[in-house]
């Protein structure tokens, strides 16, 4: 269970409530962002509870709707409906005796809520089609990355009665930038795992490497950082993991970010860049400048004066200021 290395005091207190709560057939809540490792942690409540040799089932409730969700959670008769060619059982049939995880807890539609909410009070239901009542014994863990009080105060979007029911033991997984110290022991495992995986030797990391880890804010969370160390070790055949083999995709990250000119400077750069193309060309005549420029002699006179634009009294212009005022404009 590399996800939940106990490296910070917040995983710490979330693996003790685990172990408590393990025990006792309780509705487990856990809540946190996409990546976080949400179903491993309810696999590890599983695997602790005394169901562990039963079955652990998961289902994705944000890809199911109207009949399909009854369909996948209680299953159908055979003829109850076009394309029902045999009895199948749902998923709390599948899950009895042992653990149903339901992952996007919070986007179960409100059609179906109510029914949803009385086969968890009862744990009886009807396959669709059917009329033999069924009753099973399972444990109901649930997991989402919303705010589920938010929700219920939506006019509604969700059922107050039923977030009640699934939220007796409410467990938060912080988000990887949280708990950035226990980044350098992830990686170590994440490569052993790795290099079991595709049988290839385990490469060195260097501290540089750790160090921009530590330094990004991994929106993804522990998935993104595991994802992007297998797409590194299966690339690199080197010894070691060094800044030149991360993506560039990924240190696209850490690049400055091009310096924002307001209007003022757009417009002096772009003035100052036009005065040096024409004295420059016209050998420093101030007065034929001006004619190609459109401008009065005395307005080029302030111009110049304006940018710091030097001209020698023979009316040559000064190549060392000209130097210095394009690189200030262009460095």
């Amino acid at each position: 269970m590399q996800e939940f290395i106990l490296g910070s005091d917040a995983m710490r207190s979330i693996m003790k409530v685990v172990h408590q709560v393990a025990q006792y057939d309780v509705n487990v809540l856990i809540t946190g962002e996409s990546g976080t490792g949400k179903e491993l942690l309810a696999k590890i409540i599983h695997l602790q509870s005394p169901r562990a040799e039963n079955p652990f089932i998961s289902v994705n409730c944000g890809v199911l709707s109207g009949l399909m969700f009854e369909d996948k959670l209680f299953g159908h008769e055979k003829g109850s409906f076009t394309g029902a060619i045999r009895r199948e059982k749902g998923c709390f049939e599948m899950a009895d005796q042992g653990t149903l995880f339901l992952d996007e807890i919070s986007e179960i539609p409100q059609e179906n809520q109510v029914d949803f909410l009385r086969v968890m009070e009862d744990l009886q239901f009807l396959r669709i089609g059917g009329n033999q009542l069924i009753e099973v014994d399972v444990r109901i863990i649930s997991a989402t990355n919303k705010d589920l009080k938010d929700k219920v105060k939506q006019g509604g979007a969700f059922r107050e009665d039923l977030f009640y029911r699934l939220h007796v033991v409410p467990i938060y997984i912080p988000a990887l930038r949280e708990r950035k110290n226990v980044i350098p022991k992830m990686v170590d495992r994440f490569l052993n795992q790795l290099a079991a995986k595709y049988k290839k030797p385990k490469p060195l990391v260097k501290p540089e490497v750790i160090d921009i880890f530590c330094r990004y804010d991994w929106p993804g969370n522990v998935r993104e950082l595991k994802n992007l160390l297998e797409r590194v070790f299966i690339l690199n055949d080197d010894e070691v993991i060094s800044i030149e083999h991360l993506p560039s995709d990924f240190l696209w990250h850490f690049k400055e970010p091009h310096r924002m000119l307001d209007l003022e400077e757009v417009k002096r750069t772009a003035e100052t860049k036009a005065i040096l193309d024409v004295l420059y060309r016209v050998g420093g005549n101030k007065e034929q400048a001006a004619k190609i420029l459109c401008i009065s002699p005395r307005t080029l006179r302030h111009k110049l004066n304006k940018y710091n634009i030097k001209v020698d009294r023979g009316g040559g212009l000064c190549l060392k200021a000209c130097l210095m005022i394009l690189r200030n404009l262009y460095p």
